[in-house]
């Protein structure tokens, strides 16, 4: 029997930079245009992305940033706080993303005690991102959602590996606002890149996920060390490390760190390439954004979403992950052709579709056309 969830609970980890958040609060604007009411929980109050919960959204922020623990110590703080808030608002669905919120989202839902439709997005990769102990904690703890949302084929797969129930796992991949997307990208770029141009772009934390080594050592060694420069947008805790392998590639001058950006899109507007050189993804939405913008791309084809994106290589190049001649080559010849991407790509990810596909799961009706 299919139920309307009328108050839907969104579970998020902070209101930091990131794919997770920036997604579920653009289904949170979906969800209030479709006439739910919406309360969006951060764990960790505060952040960037603040700015953008839409204003008819319920806001809560758990703990204050200024006091907050690490690793588990934050997770069983937030955890009774967490599951007084559902007690509290009784919402009809919870929905969550990122590994970490969704297990403790299924605890704070059986401590509260109350009946409601638990959906839980996974958005990596298990693939060498994922402790033993973690895994054995998802096998026993998305036991208990209603539904489970991979946002790639490969993500399902590995959700299935865990011996997850086929009958609950659902591929919906991330809303992409084209329109949105563009007037982001119509504004000056910054200071800092005036001097910087023509450049190819990689956006992306600095994380050992993101393989920032790889594409490095590849730009140093292709034909864009001369003709173009490179841009690399994000923050992370490998800064360091790059700054210094730059240095040892002879590429200070070359390349420009700008760190973590709230609209980066004029950057990668503005590109003669988006490169991609991860070890491991969940759904990269950066190359659906690039194509959006009419940035070509090249990519790793690692384990999940290019190959799904990118059509095997129809609408742009893969290369093995780590491979550094592979990755210079194709980047090169890529800059050469300059193949366009085709808007047939993004017709999927219209974010009207993907919020219908979500409310159908919350709503706990068959979610078709979305697995």
């Amino acid at each position: 029997m299919t139920t309307c969830a009328d108050r839907i609970l969104l579970v998020l980890p902070s209101l930091e930079r990131g794919g997770g958040e920036r997604v579920l609060l653009q289904l949170a604007g979906s969800f209030l245009a479709a006439g739910r009411e919406v309360h969006v929980v951060a764990l960790l109050g505060g952040g960037p992305l603040r700015p953008l919960v839409p204003d008819m959204v319920t806001l809560h922020e758990l703990i204050d940033a200024g006091d907050a623990p690490k690793g588990l110590a934050l997770a069983w703080k937030a955890l009774p706080k967490l599951a007084s808030l559902i007690s509290t608002v009784k919402p009809h669905a919870v929905l969550s993303t990122m590994t970490g919120t969704n297990l403790l989202v299924v605890l704070a839902c059986m401590r509260a005690r109350i009946r409601t439709r638990v959906v839980l997005r996974e958005a990596s990769s298990l693939v060498n991102t994922k402790s033993a102990l973690k895994r054995q904690a998802m096998r026993w703890l998305y036991r208990h959602a209603a539904g489970l949302v991979a946002v790639s084929s490969g993500v399902a797969r590995d959700l299935r590996g865990l011996g997850l129930a086929d009958d609950r796992i659902h591929v919906i991949r991330n809303p992409v606002d084209v329109e949105r997307l563009r007037q982001l990208a119509a504004v000056g770029l910054p200071p800092l890149m005036q001097d910087k141009t023509p450049y190819v772009v990689s956006l992306g934390r600095l994380t050992e996920a993101k393989d920032f080594p790889t594409l490095l050592r590849a730009y140093a060694t292709s034909a864009l060390r001369d003709s173009h420069y490179l841009i690399i947008v994000g923050e992370g805790e490998q800064r360091a490390n790059l700054e210094n392998l730059m240095r040892d590639l002879g590429l200070a001058d070359r390349v420009l760190l700008m760190g973590a950006m709230d609209n980066p899109y004029r950057v990668l507007a503005d590109a003669s390439l988006h490169i991609l050189s991860s070890r491991w993804e969940g759904y990269p939405n950066v190359l659906l954004e690039a194509l959006a913008l009419g940035v070509p791309v090249v990519s790793t084809d690692c384990p999940h979403g290019p190959r799904e994106i990118l059509d095997g290589g129809r609408y742009g190049r893969l290369v093995p992950v780590g491979d550094v001649a592979a990755l210079a080559h194709e980047m090169d010849a890529e800059l050469k052709q300059l193949s366009p991407g085709s808007p047939a790509v993004l017709d999927a990810h219209l974010p009207q579709i993907i919020a219908s596909h979500y409310l159908a799961l919350l709503d706990g009706a068959c979610v078709e056309g979305s697995s």
